[in-house]
């Protein structure tokens, strides 16, 4: 059940939201009229969403409010407010929030305006979990841009290193520990002198070698900790 911190400075419309948003099958984790009741909260609580009022009191606004709440924690904010004048839509980044209600605001709209909320953090989070980069490789006389991500492993060829992806192979010019300064440490290591692998393509491990769907690769003595470290296994 997703957990969700109401922000709003009108007591009765407040608990109001909260018995609409129970029958919707959120939890409201807590109540709040004010930035720093939000903020020690958010200290002590996990929530999943931010239903946040733009005019509450304190020092601080509802726009402030969500600046500081993502300077420290990963959560979609949608404001509620019976103000749609310039003055405060200028203020509000695009990088803040995941909705705008638009006070008096039906059950539908409200049921909506959360649901979208969610819906938008995950799929902006998931989209920042992605890999992104890609590395680039002369083939047949055409530069090709190979995503990080389609990588499985490279293996050393003298001086040269087979490079093997989902789709195909390549054999490149260039040693192996060239492809192992450009690759992002994070995602690729190299789990034995001639061979750096994906981690993200590692299906099973022990002390002797990794697999990689069909394919197996030894590995280096001493590795097997490190690996079940970096997979938190």
């Amino acid at each position: 059940m997703k957990k969700i911190l109401i922000v709003e400075d009108e007591e009765e419309l407040a608990h109001n939201i909260s018995e609409i948003l129970s029958n919707l099958d959120y939890k409201v984790a807590a109540i709040v009229d004010n930035a720093k009741s939000a903020l020690d909260f958010l200290e002590e609580h996990e929530v999943d969403l931010v239903l946040m009022d733009i005019l509450i009191h304190g020092d601080l606004d509802g726009i402030d409010l969500a600046y500081k709440i993502r300077e420290k924690y990963n959560l979609p904010i949608v404001f509620s407010t019976a103000y749609s004048g310039t003055e405060y839509l200028e203020r509000i980044s695009s990088e803040i929030h995941e909705g705008y209600l638009l006070k008096p605001f039906t059950l539908d709209s409200l049921k909506t305006a959360v649901f979208f909320g969610l819906k938008r953090h995950e799929e902006k989070s998931g989209k920042e979990k992605k890999p992104k980069g890609s590395l680039k490789i002369m083939d047949k006389g055409y530069l090709v841009p190979v995503p990080h991500s389609e990588i499985v492993y490279l293996k050393a060829d003298g001086l040269y290193t087979k490079v093997y992806t989902k789709a195909k192979s390549y054999i490149v010019r260039d040693i192996l520990k060239g492809f192992e300064e450009k690759l992002p440490p994070s995602q690729f290591l190299r789990v034995h002198k001639s061979f750096l692998v994906n981690t993200a393509y590692i299906a099973s491990f022990n002390a002797k070698k990794v697999n990689l769907g069909e394919t197996s690769i030894p590995i280096r003595r001493g590795l097997y900790k490190e690996l079940i470290e970096k997979l938190n296994v």
